[in-house]
């Protein structure tokens, strides 16, 4: 077995190699206070050049106590060959375990030289596609199915607990010590949005492999606002709506307005009396019966209803001039998707007043999508041009659609053409729903959800990957409930 050399890493070759091959590994034989050092220069350093520093934290913790339970976990197997117990036989084991901590956790020096002659190690790898970081610790001592049920009793303990203090006030069984570190690193893991879901414990052969995936944003808003500013360059020329909806919007704006007059003015354009006709029918208006009249469809929804529809559709008719009309199409049946299983959410939790805003935000939350997904060759030369003159990484131009990043341009686009701060901020936190104020959890939350569910009906999700605070909002977390809540989806139609 070939260990790390860590004293003759630097920083710098750190993090040359993440850069050059987006992977970060190295072998020990057991964990120490030079390891852990190391590993926490290693982790901040990766951290760093994927601009998430604000995560390291609390993964430090997280890595430091997984990889110390990995080179326990290989020390414990160890003993048990030195005591000549049978490590699977739980009577031998609830024996070993009774002396293990005093005895070869109390003898480490010892044991440290026997892991080596044991070729005994713990692999830590790193990785980043661009959209999530996934860690991994392998030791070559595999679960046995007593580890696995003592894992799964800690997480479920972990569920009760929000506040250290409470976690610190209780007893746990103390024969492989009380479990206090899973249980913070279910903690830790809530304070970057994740939960026990993002962990993965399993055996792979004749190792042990501890997993965690963690979603991210690759690009920084410092360099979102950047490319956001190119791409509205291109269009700054053209009017941010048709005249007729600006004009429209005006006469909303105008307090002596009357259903008549806007019902006169939706009538005189086809295409935005399809518009208001679709969205008076759609689930957020629970109408008993079709409307089928501009005249009613505009009393119904009312003036502000109007007037929110209006940004959706000027977006549409300002990106039909500009861009790929397939593309529009596509971001278009995936948006009124979304909107409508957004709005079926707020209906379900209750949400009254804002269900409207929670319809419309979500119509327009993948605009951004519309406008990178159609880039010319020559706004992508310039955009790349411009990387180059910024130091921003080309690679990001390449992963523009995934991820968070095509939010941050839409959200960009939007405060650009003066758009409500909601619409603004359901663009850009409708991938990072826990990022955002009190003031549009409820907004966001349900755009969230319902852009997930959207892939989750169509097998590109699991209820795993959802975000489980979003999810617990919602009374959704447990996974029963969940399915049911799906079937329901279903019957309504949703597929």
């Amino acid at each position: 077995m070939e260990y790390t050399k860590i004293s003759d890493i630097s920083v710098r070759d750190i993090k040359d190699q993440f850069n050059s091959k987006k992977e970060f590994s190295c072998t020990i034989p057991f964990t120490s206070k030079e390891t852990d050092v190391y590993l926490s220069h290693a982790l901040r350093t990766i951290l760093e050049e994927l601009k998430q520093e604000n995560m390291f934290i609390h993964l430090e913790y997280v890595l430091n106590e997984l990889v110390v339970n990995a080179s326990k976990a290989n020390m414990k197997r160890l003993y048990f060959q030195s005591t000549g117990l049978e490590i699977d036989n739980m009577i031998d084991y609830e024996k070993g375990m009774s002396l293990f901590r005093k005895e070869a956790m109390g003898n480490a020096e010892l044991y440290q030289q026997k892991l080596i002659e044991n070729k005994s190690f713990v692999n830590i790898n790193i990785k980043s596609d661009g959209t999530t970081i996934n860690i991994r610790i392998i030791n070559n001592s595999p679960l046995l199915d007593i580890e696995k049920a003592r894992i799964n009793e800690k997480l479920s303990i972990g569920h009760g607990f929000d506040d250290i203090t409470d976690l610190f006030n209780c007893s746990f069984e103390t024969s492989e010590g009380r479990g206090f570190g899973l249980i913070i690193i279910l903690m830790m893991l809530r304070k970057i949005s994740l939960n026990e879901n993002a962990l993965s414990f399993k055996n792979e052969g004749s190792c042990s492999v501890t997993s965690i995936r963690i979603p991210v944003s690759t690009l920084s808003k410092d360099h979102g606002k950047i490319i956001a500013s190119e791409i509205a360059t291109e269009i700054e020329n053209m009017p941010q709506f048709p005249e007729s909806i600006v004009a429209l919007q005006r006469e909303l704006s105008n307090p002596d307005c009357s259903f008549k007059s806007i019902a006169g003015k939706v009538d005189s354009d086809p295409s935005l009396t399809a518009e208001i006709l679709r969205i008076a029918n759609s689930p957020v208006y629970k109408v008993r019966s079709e409307i089928t009249d501009v005249a009613g469809a505009v009393r119904m929804m009312g003036m502000l209803g109007v007037k929110s529809v209006l940004y959706n559709y000027g977006v549409n008719k300002v990106m039909q001039n500009k861009y790929d009309k397939k593309v529009i199409k596509e971001v278009n049946t995936h948006s009124h998707f979304v909107a409508q299983v957004s709005a079926y959410l707020a209906s379900y939790k209750n949400l009254g007043k804002i269900t409207e805003d929670i319809y419309v935000a979500a119509l327009l939350h993948d605009m951004g999508k519309i406008i990178v997904n159609s880039m010319s060759r020559d706004l992508e030369k310039n955009l790349k041009d411009l990387c180059t003159q910024k130091y921003i990484p080309i690679s990001i131009l390449e992963d523009l659609t995934k991820g968070y990043n095509h939010s941050m341009i839409g959200s960009e686009i939007a405060e650009k053409w003066n758009f409500p701060e909601k619409y603004i901020t359901a663009i850009a936190y409708h991938h990072v729903p826990l990022d955002v104020s009190d003031e549009y959890k409820e907004l966001i939350y349900a755009i969230y959800l319902g852009n997930e569910l959207y892939y989750y009906l169509r097998e590109e999700r699991e209820f795993y990957d959802l975000n489980y605070m979003v999810l617990e909002f919602f009374g959704l977390e447990v996974e029963e409930h969940f399915h049911e809540f799906i079937q329901s989806l279903k019957m309504q139609g949703f597929h």
